[in-house]
């Protein structure tokens, strides 16, 4: 007998085993006759794993999976000129090409960075206390309207106190989905809204290709590699968004893919891929 061609023969058989194994276990996570979001026994331990950077989860778990398109996203490319200048800074700022950032007689300060990002600021914040939290909306319409902004789309996401202070965040909507790239920030102090960032997606349109999402149970250790400790997660949810690295400055348009967004209870908050990448859909 030859020995080297039967061992070759029953360590390909073993691969071919191996493989079959591992497609049809994925199979049966990610169809129907399992819901790893219904697995007390898999949620305990991913809270035990959290545990050990001491992140607790205080919130219920999103149970639902999707099958979601990335987006093809386009930015708004802001346009440096005599009436931005004018809606923010007021008469008798005049732009100034390769210049990006300017300033008025009262302090007040806009800039734009990476051809996108648009912070503007009142003045420094103040106080120790907030305003009446029932007047916050009523005073972030009002500077809408004042500063002539397109907010179409775009729904409150989430409040956070923070040393005496309030950030507002408003993020737009795709199809009930936010797109964390477009957002609204408004900085509020006990005198009012003093800052105001934003960067603004004008369209966005669905690819053809279909990804099916992991569960939020099934991203959250996905957390661990990350410099995290001594958190509480209090929300969950599918979100729209890409990370922005060093060529920001250079994009107009990206890819925007379907990720679990991590709130925590300090309003810092981190996004998580939820591909499931053994798992795509064509149309």
């Amino acid at each position: 007998m030859n020995w080297n061609k039967a061992n070759t023969i029953l360590i390909t058989a073993f691969i071919i085993l191996n493989i079959f194994l591992f497609i049809s276990y994925y199979e049966d996570i990610f169809n129907n006759r399992y819901e790893v979001s219904n697995d007390e026994e898999f949620i305990e331990d991913v809270k035990n794993i959290l545990g050990e950077k001491n992140i607790e989860l205080n919130c219920q778990l999103p149970e639902e999976m999707y099958i979601l398109s990335p987006l093809d996203a386009e930015y708004e490319i802001i346009d440096i000129n005599k009436d931005l200048l004018g809606r923010y800074l007021g008469p008798g700022v005049e732009p100034v090409e390769g210049i990006t950032e300017y300033t008025n007689e009262n302090g007040e300060k806009l800039e734009v960075i990476e051809g996108k990002k648009l912070h503007y600021t009142l003045r420094e914040r103040v106080g120790s206390s907030l305003n009446d939290k029932n007047i916050i909306t009523k005073d972030i319409n009002k500077f809408i309207a004042d500063k002539k902004i397109d907010a179409d789309g775009y729904l409150e996401n989430y409040r956070n106190i923070e040393h005496n202070g309030l950030l507002v965040v408003y993020t737009k909507k795709y199809n009930n989905f936010s797109m964390d790239n477009s957002y609204m920030h408004f900085y509020f102090d006990e005198k009012g809204i003093y800052k105001f960032e934003m960067q603004n997606i004008i369209s966005a349109k669905e690819t053809a290709e279909k990804i099916r999402t992991f569960s939020a149970a099934e991203a959250l250790p996905k957390l661990l590699p990350y410099n995290i400790e001594n958190k509480k997660i209090i929300h969950m949810e599918m979100t729209y968004y890409r990370e922005e690295d060093e060529n920001w400055q250079y994009i107009s348009r990206i890819n925007s893919y379907p990720v679990w967004k991590v709130i925590f209870s300090d309003g810092t908050q981190k996004h998580l891929s939820g591909i499931n990448t053994y798992d795509y859909e064509f149309d």
